[in-house]
């Protein structure tokens, strides 16, 4: 979404992408933690005999969690505002210039030759956000503002074990150590590979 947001505004320029990007600029400074805690506020389960809310029927019927959707919502803002310098810059190009003269259109523009030739660096933060985003749910997931990343599951259940007898956080290390290091493990390597990607399509 970002992706494509930020390539369109970006081709498009003049006014209009200046009113999307400051909206994009506006929804950079809403907080991730502020976003789950308004979705997980708006879709409330039903209680016992009471009907279900609108919201919570459709995050329902499509299967969809509202701590991912909350995710979803308020991550795409990088992504538009990284495209759209590129294609900014990208669209000055002799190729670009070129195909309008032969006269391609807006959408075959973006798809067949804008997109393709900016999407790298985007490629590279997404990499790097799926290690971000799975430990971000397993914290949310563990605080108890929803989601259902097992880590996470597994370090709430386990919680009242951390400290063990006498204050030895080692007595029940088997409790939290392991999805500790395999949330670490799985961080660090999908930063190693959005690194292995930079270099590789730069």
């Amino acid at each position: 979404f970002g992706i494509l947001v930020g390539a369109i505004s970006g081709y498009m320029g003049g006014w209009f992408n200046a009113v999307v990007m400051r909206i994009t600029d506006a929804m950079l400074a809403f907080p991730v933690i502020a976003g789950v805690v308004l979705f997980e506020q708006i879709v409330v389960r039903p209680s016992i005999g009471q009907p279900p809310n609108a919201a919570y029927v459709f995050f329902d019927t499509l299967g969809l969690d509202p701590l991912m959707a909350a995710l979803i919502a308020f991550s795409w803002m990088p992504y538009a505002r990284l495209i759209n310098a590129n294609v900014l810059k990208i669209k000055q190009i002799d190729f670009i210039l070129a195909s309008k003269s032969l006269g391609v259109g807006t959408l075959r523009m973006v798809f067949k030759h804008v997109i393709p030739n900016t999407v790298s660096p985007a490629l590279v933060l997404a990499a790097r956000d799926v290690g971000v985003f799975v430990v971000l749910e397993a914290a949310f997931t563990f605080i108890g503002l929803g989601g259902g990343s097992e880590w996470g599951n597994l370090l709430a259940a386990n919680r009242n074990w951390i400290i063990g007898i006498r204050g030895n956080p080692f007595t029940y290390w088997w409790v939290y150590i392991p999805p500790t290091i395999a949330l670490i493990i799985f961080g660090v390597g999908w930063n190693l590979l959005g690194d292995g990607l930079n270099r590789v399509l730069n």
